[in-house]
């Protein structure tokens, strides 16, 4: 492996195997740490773990030891050890090996004679400019190496060839069998002792401290083989996941993300989670942004339906039974009720919600009265008189009639309060109905066949208005009318929906395109504004209805057929059930998988200040006015100019609140310092000149006793908060502007950051230099923060690194983080010190483990602009993060995503199902608390 991951020098080891302590390791593999295009460390975990399944010593120094700036001598002893080494080869790691190369290097000059085997990605060992820089210390030409995929890189998943071909590899006898020798010596020593415990007491005492040291021996192996177990699962679960949310697997997302959360309790046993498991988690939350919950239903759902006023929904299912749900919570209301003799095809229920109709394969319909417990039949006969299969139904505006149709290419009217049918039936169909909807006038009545056609029909005379609608190319299967009458909706086989005018009874524009499969159910928003659409190809679509434009993404999630879909709750959410028996309720309007806008800008603002709590936003624009805004007040357009900071006009380069939000620094052009209200944006006190230059950055202390000043004129002042006075002189040393400012915990030691690519430390009792600037950046630096404990600072700017220090020796810790393509202009850290949090000038902010520098997860995307200022919320639940128009986006913070994850479901693993995924050798634990645990 390459040792350059970040990661402290002096942290703590991981301990080997047995096996390999006594053995040695079959194999060694090297690798650079890290995500594509350079890294690859999925990759790698995967490979290591599978070996090890195979019954190999590898050593992986992720597991084996901690990573760290130097090729130390427990990787030298691993190499020294190690039989075969394996190098992963990917373009990124060849054009920069770094550690790579000095553990090929070093293993080469150990063991002139063992085999050095490099698997190569996406073919990188055969470009010809690659395969010539790295002839020097990984010559290939005469020697054969494995190939593998672009894909299984990425994915992190190695190709079972690769692994067969490994296998195959000459070791010898190989440690772990060594190991099952010593173990079995062990066992047969125990045995021993406890036999001469019985026949000699004398002996046995003698040899009680010996017996003692062996039992503790052998638990110790016991708890690290278990502790090997755990690790290995977790890899597992995270990989199969990721597989079952890429699709590169069958099975369903909940079982996914069930997965994904079990694999947080199989850890090291730390109470921390390694970066991977983190960033996996913030996957499945991508995976399923839109998701609101999914509930499991006892067999694959047909049909769905919503009462008028939202609080109930009833699902149709191909077992013959019918399941009432609490649509507000997503809960089922009393058990499955068994409603027909074959499966329930079609359910509506009546405008006031007290009855419910549902039809069946069995030729029936049944009415339903609805309760609070549950459905209780009406006390009438099954509703006879279709010859085949019912395949919809719906009750009239007024609720008085019910249509159906069936397979016998028929649709049947029946009063409602009796059950009985109309004398007229509806034909002319020359296949089967399989959808109809009843206009808002209640007098009109559309139907869609299976003859590729739509009907019209009048109601009192039973009578077809006008020829068929005609336009789809295969089997109509659904329709639905807007609220307002205007328009008509159906889809069909040959994957499209199409818009109709009821009036001139033609088709308005063109098919809408997108599904890939039969479109299965279409339904309009409750103020028609648009479409939802559900298909065989598992994707829900939403739909302009005027346009016929597509508004967003396909839903994804659901296993094969969505057999229905529809909106709730004003069209804020989106219900839909299908073969994979399981109801999603989704949002339509989420954008990120971890948070949303709070405000949207417009400004062009200079600085930008947010208020501890989130709720208040400072900024000053182009027009040389500050302003305060309510955050809850800047989404409306009337609102964004918000409340003018008093004063005259003035540039603010420089603002920040205080600790408490009460109030609020400003450091203008001019170089003066002003103080508000940081509430009402009344002023405090009169300005008072600070710097000879302009003011660039502002920091209270913690207990907002006092404000430090940085400026272009390279100087720091402090100052009393209270009434203005200068405490000390002017801190000099900086050879370019102050970009940042940040006070210790503490409030003693204030830390800058300037143009000169250096920091400093300060005393802030003497105005005394802490030892020497902290040397390393090779652009501005732009950003600083401490963390809460006091231990760490964290550094950034525009060399797009960032880098960790030691806060009070000034030692560099690791090395720096990339990822960002642009400059970075803020930090802030978790108030747990766990976590790391970076945005700028590339629009988007990135999270980071502050123990090892290793990101968490990928970019967060969603400003606009340039992002200045990003902080974690004090409970460290949520982040949030203001952009220079003026923009507040708020968004869940790592240890809010598992509670995340766990809302939209509605279980946990069954122990069954734990023993078949997890493993049987792991005990039992609940993924998430609250959600009952199902029986087996």
């Amino acid at each position: 492996m390459s040792t350059q991951a970040h990661g402290h020098p002096h942290g703590p080891r991981q301990r080997r195997s047995f096996a390999a302590r006594l053995f040695g390791y079959d194999l060694f593999i090297s690798f650079a740490l890290g995500h594509p295009p350079r890294g690859t460390q999925s990759y790698a975990s995967d490979l290591a773990r599978r070996l090890r399944e195979r019954d190999f010593a590898v050593f992986y120094s992720e597991d084996e030891a901690a990573p760290g700036g130097e090729l130390d001598s427990t990787l030298r002893n691993a190499l020294a050890r190690a039989r075969i080494l394996v190098v992963i080869a990917n373009r990124g790691t060849l054009a920069d090996p770094r550690w790579v190369r000095r553990e090929v290097e070093e293993f080469r000059a150990l063991h002139p004679g063992r085999p050095i085997i490099p698997i190569s990605l996406d073919g990188a060992l055969q470009d010809p400019q690659l395969a010539a820089a790295c002839k020097d210390w990984l010559d290939m030409s005469d020697t054969i190496w494995l190939d593998d995929t672009a894909e299984a890189a990425e994915h992190g998943l190695v190709s079972p060839a690769v692994i067969d071909r490994l296998v195959l590899a000459p070791t010898q006898m190989r440690s772990s069998q060594g190991w099952r020798i010593t173990v079995a010596a062990v066992s047969l020593t125990l045995i021993g002792l406890t036999a001469s415990s019985i026949w000699s007491e004398h002996r046995a005492r003698t040899n009680e401290n010996s017996a003692r040291q062996e039992a503790e021996h052998a638990r110790r192996a016991e708890r690290q083989a278990r502790e090997e177990l755990r690790v290995s699962t977790g890899l597992r679960l995270r990989a199969e996941s990721s597989a079952m949310l890429g699709g590169l697997r069958p099975e369903p997302d909940e079982r996914a993300l069930l997965q994904l959360l079990a694999a947080l309790h199989l850890g090291r046993g730390d109470d921390t989670l390694d970066p991977d498991a983190e960033g996996e988690l913030l996957g499945g939350l991508r995976h399923g942004r839109n998701l609101v919950r999914m509930s499991p239903a006892a067999h694959p759902i047909l049909s769905l339906a919503l009462s008028r006023d939202g609080t109930h929904l009833v699902t149709g299912g191909e077992d013959a039974t019918l399941q009432l749900w609490n649509a507000l919570t997503g809960d089922p209301v009393g058990p499955p009720l068994r409603a027909h003799e074959d499966a329930v095809r079609a359910v509506d229920f009546s405008p006031d919600g007290q009855w419910l109709v549902s039809a069946s394969t069995d030729n029936t319909l049944r009415l339903w009265q609805v309760g609070r417990d549950g459905l209780q039949p009406a006390p009438l006969p099954p509703l006879k008189g279709h010859t085949d299969s019912v395949r919809t139904v719906a009750f009239s505006p007024d609720g008085r009639l019910i249509a159906s149709g069936s397979d016998d290419n028929t649709v049947i009217l029946w009063d409602a309060r009796s059950g009985t049918p109309l004398p007229r039936r509806l034909t002319g169909h020359g296949d089967s109905v399989t959808g109809l909807a009843f206009l808002p006038d209640g007098r009109r009545l559309v139907t869609a066949s299976n003859d590729m056609s739509l009907r019209l029909w009048d109601i009192p005379s039973g009578r077809p208005l006008g020829p068929p609608l005609s336009g789809h190319t295969d089997s109509v299967k659904c329709v639905a009318v807007s609220p307002d009458g205007r328009r008509i909706v159906s889809g069909a086989w040959d994957n499209t929906l199409r818009l109709w005018d009821p009036v001139t009874r033609r088709p308005i524009g063109r098919p809408l395109t997108g599904h890939r499969a039969l479109v299965r159910s279409v339904a309009f928003s409750a103020d028609g504004r648009r479409i939802v659409s559900s298909s065989d190809d598992g994707t829900l679509r939403l739909w302009d209805a005027r346009r016929g434009t597509l508004l967003a993404p396909p839903l994804r999630g659901h296993q094969g057929e969505v057999t229905s879909a529809l909106f709730a709750r004003k069209g804020q959410r989106i219900i839909s059930g299908g073969m994979d028996r399981s109801l999603r309720q989704w949002d339509p309007r989420t954008t990120s998988p971890l948070g949303e806008a709070q405000s949207a800008g417009s400004a062009a603002l200079l600085s930008v200040a947010v208020s501890p709590d989130g709720k208040r936003l400072a900024g000053s624009g182009e027009d040389l006015r500050g302003r305060l805004w309510r955050v809850a007040s800047a989404r409306t357009a009337a609102n964004a100019r918000g409340i003018a900071l008093s004063g005259p006009s003035a540039a603010f380069y420089a603002l920040e609140f205080n600790a408490d939000g009460a109030r609020l620094a400003g450091g203008d052009a001019a170089g003066q310092l002003w103080q508000w209200d940081g509430r009402s944006g009344e002023t405090l006190a009169a300005p008072h000149p600070a710097h000879a230059r302009p003011i660039s950055a502002l920091a209270y202390s913690p207990d907002s006793r006092r404000i430090a000043t940085g400026s272009w004129d390279n100087t720091i002042r402090i100052w009393d908060a209270t009434n203005g006075a200068p405490l000390g002189p002017p801190l000099t040393g900086h050879r370019g502007w102050i970009a940042a400012l940040a006070f210790s915990p503490d409030g003693r030691t204030l830390v800058s950051a300037s143009a000169d690519t250096t920091l400093r430390r300060w005393d802030v009792a003497t105005g005394h230099l802490l030892g020497a600037p902290l040397s390393g950046h090779s652009n501005w630096v732009l950003a600083v923060a401490f963390s809460p404990d006091g231990r760490n600072l964290a550094s950034a700017g525009a060399d797009r690194q960032i880098r960790r220090w030691n806060a009070v020796t000034g030692a560099g810790i690791g090395t720096p983080s990339g990822g960002h393509e642009s400059w970075i202009t803020s930090l802030a850290f978790s108030p747990d010190s766990r976590y790391l949090v970076s945005a700028g000038w590339d629009r988007s902010l990135r999270l980071w483990r502050t123990d090892s520098g290793l990101p968490v997860g990928i970019p967060l995307q969603g400003h606009r602009d340039w992002i200045q200022k990003v902080a974690f919320r004090v409970d460290g639940l949520r982040i949030h993060s203001a952009d220079r128009a003026g923009a507040l986006h708020l968004w869940a913070a790592p240890r809010h995503w598992p509670e995340m994850l766990c809302a939209k479901l509605s279980r946990n693993l069954s122990r069954a199902q734990w023993k078949a995924w997890v493993s049987p050798d792991i005990d039992y634990v609940v993924q998430c608390p609250g959600l009952p645990v199902p029986p087996d």
